[in-house]
């Protein structure tokens, strides 16, 4: 603040000073002056307002003599428009004469031209004159031609009206004939017409029950590829691939080869997801196909499972122990016991016999005994401890106790079932036959009699009316 009124102190004493001093009183100016001078602020400010009218008196020196540069611009520019006008006006001078001589040629050709115009004239007038005579000429040879022609045209149209007479007759035939085919191709082509649209009708049904059936086995599959797992047991759960081959019933020659050619090429196919030897029910066989079974077992690149779902006994249940990994239901029955064999001829063949029945068992058994921990005869022993036949039976979850089986299952996941399975009445065995022979007993009482159940199974049926028997 104190600055602004400082220079307005400075600009006030300025105006002041540049007044008449007379009109002012002297004293008052001084008082001002001194003020001014005083005051070290309004010094600086009065230095700052020299300065610029110093740069004042500069830049008004620069406009001066910038105005006069560009005044001897202008009067430059006005010389040289005055020396363009003169060239144009030569220019158009030489233009003008050029312009004579011009006319001048066009008239000369002018009249060149009109000279040559009546001279074709004069000519045209003599060849219209020869034109003429000739014309005349040519009429009358023509008014000759024509009488001749006459003679020959009224003789010409006498055959020409007898020919019609005859070509009317002949076409008149020809329109019946061709009215007939054309009545004839008209119900032809109907009846293509129809055929057609039957043909089309058909091919239309066809590609219709082509994709309902195309439809239908795509949605009798999985269509989505099978899961192949290294480890397929997870919490409880194991997952079964195609790599898998089924053992049931019973084992007799031709098993072995069965089983070992599917190991050969599951492996021959990939090592390492591993191949699952499903039992659903086998009541055992063959030691010898049982024992090759065992050696492609163990040989195998490929881990061999063992599944037990319902009973593995005998040959099988030795199968399952020796596996390099079992698993099995909870309700799964597991049987081991001595094997058994039919032998006759004399004492020494029954002894040979008995012989080879006890290299057998200590082949294919006695390795049981010892995954057991325990001895052949302490084996034996507990067979008929369990059992008066000698039949040592155990379901799965007792037997994983005393190693008949590794692992006990929750559930069975098998992803090869990826078609749909053939409905009841669609199987060639008949599974219910025996539901459709009802009979009648002496007493007058309707009755189904049951099949029998397989070994180690049971009825468990609610038959309060004696039906079923």
């Amino acid at each position: 603040m104190k600055q602004y009124l400082a220079l307005f102190l400075l600009i006030f004493a300025s105006n002041i000073i540049a007044q008449d001093v007379n009109e002012k009183p002297k004293e008052s100016v001084k008082s001002i002056a001194t003020i001014v001078d005083d005051d070290p602020e309004i010094q600086k400010l009065k230095k700052q307002y020299d300065l610029l009218k110093l740069q004042n008196a500069i830049l008004s020196t620069q406009n001066v003599i910038q105005a006069e540069q560009h005044q001897k611009e202008l009067m430059q520019l006005s010389k040289e428009k005055d020396k363009l006008q003169l060239q144009n006006e030569l220019v158009a001078e030489q233009n003008q004469e050029k312009l004579a001589k011009l006319i001048a040629e066009k008239e000369k050709l002018l009249l060149e031209n009109e000279l040559e115009t009546a001279k074709r004239q004069q000519l045209v007038s003599n060849l219209e004159g020869m034109k003429t005579r000739l014309e005349l000429e040519s009429q009358i040879h023509e008014y000759e031609k024509k009488q001749m022609f006459l003679a020959l045209e009224q003789e010409r149209e006498q055959l020409a009206m007898k020919n019609s007479i005859v070509a009317e007759k002949n076409k008149h035939e020809e329109l019946k004939i061709q009215l007939e085919a054309t009545l004839l191709n008209f119900e032809m082509t109907k009846l293509e017409y129809e055929r057609s649209k039957r043909t089309i009708r058909i091919e239309e049904l066809g590609e219709k029950i082509a994709e309902r059936d195309q439809k239908e086995m795509w949605e009798d599959q999985v269509n989505k590829p099978i899961q192949y797992l290294e480890d397929p047991f997870v919490d409880g759960h194991l997952t079964i691939s195609d790599r898998r081959i089924e053992l049931d019933e019973v084992i007799f020659p031709g098993t072995a080869e069965y089983v070992n050619e599917r190991i050969h090429y599951f492996n021959n196919k990939n090592s390492e997801y591993p191949i699952f030897l499903v039992i659903d029910r086998c009541y055992g066989g063959s030691v010898m196909e049982g024992s090759k079974i065992l050696e492609a077992m163990q040989n195998s690149q490929a881990p061999v499972y063992v599944v037990v779902k319902a009973l593995s006994a005998s040959m099988a249940a030795i199968i399952t122990s020796l596996a390099d990994r079992s698993f099995a239901y909870p309700n799964a029955i597991i049987v081991h016991h001595q094997m058994m064999s039919f032998m006759f001829g004399n004492r020494t063949q029954i002894e040979e016999e008995l012989e080879i029945g006890k290299e057998w068992t200590k082949r294919v058994m006695q390795p049981v005994a010892d995954k057991m921990g325990i001895t052949m005869d302490d084996f034996v022993k507990k067979m008929y401890a369990s059992s008066s036949s000698g039949n040592w039976q155990e379901f799965g979850d007792n037997a994983i106790k005393i190693k008949w089986v590794d692992t006990i299952v929750k559930d069975i996941r098998d992803t090869s079932f990826n078609r749909r399975p053939i409905d009841m009445e669609e199987a060639e065995e008949d599974i219910f036959i025996f539901a459709k022979e009802e009979k009648i007993d002496s007493q007058g009482n309707s009755y189904v009699k049951l099949p029998n159940l397989s070994p180690l199974d049971v009825y468990y049926l609610y038959n309060p009316y004696n039906y079923f028997r």
